[in-house]
């Protein structure tokens, strides 16, 4: 997160659960209602699909060279479904990007829609039939160089909320169950500021969070 402040001062952070279907009815488990492509390769597929979108839309409005690159982190959980459902977090400019959109229509040319768009893609699903796999929690983030400090309550409550992902209940401990994108290279940064007085309560709320998933 630091380093993608570094390069862009304001960033749009959203908050993105993506889950696989159910696929068998429950009155009838020997009749599939659906085939996706349920593989470990899901989520990789899902930002190369909102990549390419990106990148399509850019063009559309006749802009040069290639969008600014988006940021992302992911966790793998898995409770008592057949398969796992991934929490992310997205991390876009914000001179680019700024709204999740309206909600109304699967096929709307907004970020809500891409995204949508992206999971069916890389599940190879309909996205006017399953949208509802993408589901978007409250509270998106808006934040910006100067809130990179943990003496700024927005951004004290969004690495509170990242911190979260870390919980060990309901992890795939022999799987790989967390990624994030790599550092943004070959661009010019700036410092930012010094963690306020707040680190050791982060500190400390989290070594309670763990302990209490040990």
């Amino acid at each position: 997160m630091d380093d993608f402040l570094r390069v862009f001062p304001r960033v749009f952070a959203i908050r993105v659960d993506l889950h696989f279907p159910q696929m068998v009815s429950v009155d009838a488990p020997d009749m599939p209602t659906c085939f996706p492509r349920a593989d470990a390769k899901a989520i990789t597929r899902f930002f190369a699909s909102l990549e390419s979108q990106l990148l399509a839309e850019h063009r559309r409005k006749g802009k040069q060279g290639t969008p600014a690159p988006f940021g992302y982190i992911w966790v793998k959980e898995q409770d008592a479904s057949d398969f796992p459902h991934y929490h992310l977090i997205l991390l876009f400019n914000k001179d680019d990007y700024a709204f999740l959109g309206s909600y109304a229509t699967s096929d709307a040319n907004n970020m809500v829609g891409r995204i949508r768009k992206a999971w069916c893609s890389a599940l190879q699903l309909s996205p006017s039939a399953y949208q509802a796999l993408v589901h978007f929690p409250a509270n998106q983030y808006w934040l910006t160089r100067v809130d990179a400090t943990l003496d700024n309550e927005n951004y004290y409550a969004f690495l509170l909320r990242i911190a979260y992902f870390f919980k060990l209940h309901s992890k795939l401990l022999s799987t790989r169950g967390f990624s994030c994108s790599q550092a943004i290279g070959n661009v010019k940064k700036v410092e930012l500021q010094p963690l306020g007085q707040r680190a050791r309560i982060l500190h400390t709320r989290l070594l309670r969070l763990f302990m209490q998933e040990a």
